[in-house]
């Protein structure tokens, strides 16, 4: 019986022993990180795909995810969209598997009409959204003339939305909100509409007015993407639209802080989004 009780209590010891050494590791990988080992350079996603394919081909669709010199493999969403050009409502969107190696997200698509086709991946990662945009001929099609619809397309592969302070003149800055990033096409405004300050705990109304081609832009879709700083979760929301022109998103933050707040804007024809920063007491 003493040999039994003296075994339970080396086996015991040994699990406490191990749980000891495993907590002290946790602490020493939980410990404060120098700002000197945080990355701070802008997300970039090269899009590497063919120029041309045949109809029926699957294809190898792949997205090159770097942070400055360091390749991303802990992207939390890559997606990537394809449609016909001029179809993007019936667009398809099939998601990468994770994590990324080497900083390459992969999927296949199989294009099965001689169309010229658009690949957008959608690119989630350490806090930034990166969304390029490029295309594919199938067959003997022909790429679309150079009109408003294509300009939109090619902007938006310029699109990073990271944590960026530049200024844009077609994204304006009404009623105190700070426009933090935004390549909007030339013929689209957004104005930020929403009343300040912003008190953490009170729901608040999340107000954009939108033009094209300086008339309002009335029957889009419009979500609202919240984030703060470093997190990776988003929160997305469908907005109203309450007015003409006018898109509406009821919120409420839970806590004081600075908020990234990207607006996506979209309709058959443009696909276009832009940040802005919100203070909340």
């Amino acid at each position: 019986m003493k040999n039994v009780w003296f075994t339970a209590f080396i086996i015991s010891l040994s699990f406490i022993l191990a749980a000891c050494g495993q907590s002290e590791t946790e602490s020493e990988n939980n410990g404060p990180v120098s700002v000197n080992d945080i990355n701070t350079e802008q997300l970039e996603v090269e899009l590497i795909i063919p120029d041309t394919a045949d109809p029926g081909d699957e294809v190898s669709l792949e997205a090159l995810v770097t942070q400055g010199d360091e390749k991303v493999d802990d992207a939390s969403e890559v997606i990537f969209e394809v449609w016909i050009d001029g179809q993007k409502s019936d667009s398809d969107m099939i998601e990468a598997d994770y994590p990324g190696e080497e900083g390459r997200y992969e999927v296949t698509y199989e294009f099965t009409e001689e169309e010229v086709y658009m690949v957008q991946p959608h690119v989630t990662a350490r806090g930034m959204h990166v969304m390029p945009v490029g295309e594919i001929v199938v067959g003997d099609a022909e790429p679309r003339k150079e009109d408003g619809n294509n300009e939109v397309q090619e902007n938006n592969g310029d699109h990073n939305h990271g944590h960026t302070n530049e200024e844009n003149d077609h994204g304006h800055n009404h009623e105190d909100g700070r426009h933090d990033d935004g390549q909007l096409h030339e013929a689209m405004s957004v104005d930020w509409k929403t009343e300040q300050p912003i008190q953490a705990g009170e729901e608040t109304s999340l107000r954009i007015e939108a033009e094209w081609e300086e008339s309002t832009w009335s029957g889009g879709e419009v979500q609202f993407e919240i984030w703060t700083h470093g997190d990776e979760r988003r929160e997305w929301f469908e907005a109203e639209e309450t007015e003409e022109g006018i898109y509406e998103v009821n919120h409420s933050f839970d806590e004081p802080g600075e908020y990234h707040v990207m607006v996506h804007l979209e309709d058959d024809e443009i696909h276009e989004h832009i940040q802005f920063m919100a203070d909340v007491e």
